[in-house]
């Protein structure tokens, strides 16, 4: 698999997801500023409240994108917790450390 990245890719959740969801979706027509997963990309999506919660974080890794939905993602990666997240949330791609830790494999 392959890590994939886009600059500035940034939105919100269009909808709130549950600490069990394995699924997502973005704001409208705000997918494609995200990465394509095709050919088994992946990327890191971080989720943050920040307006409710600016010290609550989850990094979860998109394995399947699909317009404005991550219909396959792994919740809690990087030592976070998968929690519930409200519509509205932050999403971004950003750098962690698991990016730098699966660059070097």
């Amino acid at each position: 698999m392959t890590v994939a990245f886009k600059n500035f890719a940034s939105t919100t959740l269009a909808g709130g997801i549950t600490a069990l969801d394995t699924s997502l979706t973005l704001a409208v027509t705000t997918g494609a500023n995200f990465p394509s997963t095709a050919g088994n990309a992946w990327f890191y999506l971080v989720l943050i409240n920040a307006l409710e919660n600016p010290t609550a974080v989850e990094i979860v890794k998109v394995t399947t994108r699909s317009s404005d939905t991550c219909s396959v993602i792994v919740r809690a990666q990087d030592g976070t917790t998968a929690q519930a997240w409200p519509s509205g949330t932050f999403a971004q791609l950003r750098l962690t450390q698991g990016t730098f830790a699966d660059l070097t494999v």
